[in-house]
């Protein structure tokens, strides 16, 4: 059954939250973390940069060193219950969409993963946690597949 939709923890929603208002128009972003069941994504957990990352109006990299200790660190605690799924970032827009780096970044990762990668994109002009799913898009690629979809978003109840 192929992936259609991606739900969205608390934590998650609550570290976009926190993240878009230390930096407001500044990029920032970080991985995702979580599962999935049927037809549906769960991000179950999302981190921020690390201290090492950079966060400019119109770009953002991640510290590597910190992304690869969340990870390790988040697939561990859950016993392999949880895998990385992809990546965040925002864009200084009220509706974000992809720009070529996105969709070249995507298509990288999802080259190097077993099944498929997901990136989110935030819009952190005039955000509003309770517009989230309004100001953002998720997209997914799978491994081997030059298609790029668009996830149908939703919070975790």
């Amino acid at each position: 059954m192929p992936l259609t939709r991606i739900k969205f923890s608390s934590q998650a929603l609550n570290l976009f939250n926190s993240e878009i208002l230390e930096y407001g128009r500044i990029e920032t972003g970080g991985v995702l973390i979580g599962n999935t069941s049927e037809d549906t994504i769960y991000v179950e957990k999302a981190s921020n940069g690390g201290t090492n990352a950079i966060h400019e109006l119109l770009y953002f990299r991640a510290d590597p060193n910190f992304i690869d200790m969340f990870i390790d660190m988040e697939v561990a605690n859950s016993k392999c219950q949880l895998r990385y799924l992809g990546e965040w970032h925002t864009h200084p827009e009220v509706i974000p969409a992809p720009s070529i780096k996105d969709l070249q970044s995507l298509n990288e990762i999802a080259d190097s993963s077993d099944d498929f990668c997901i990136l989110l994109i935030i819009g952190n002009k005039d955000f509003s946690p309770g517009a989230f799913i309004e100001q953002s898009i998720s997209l997914i690629q799978e491994n081997g597949n030059d298609n790029v979809y668009v996830l149908e978003a939703s919070d975790i109840k």
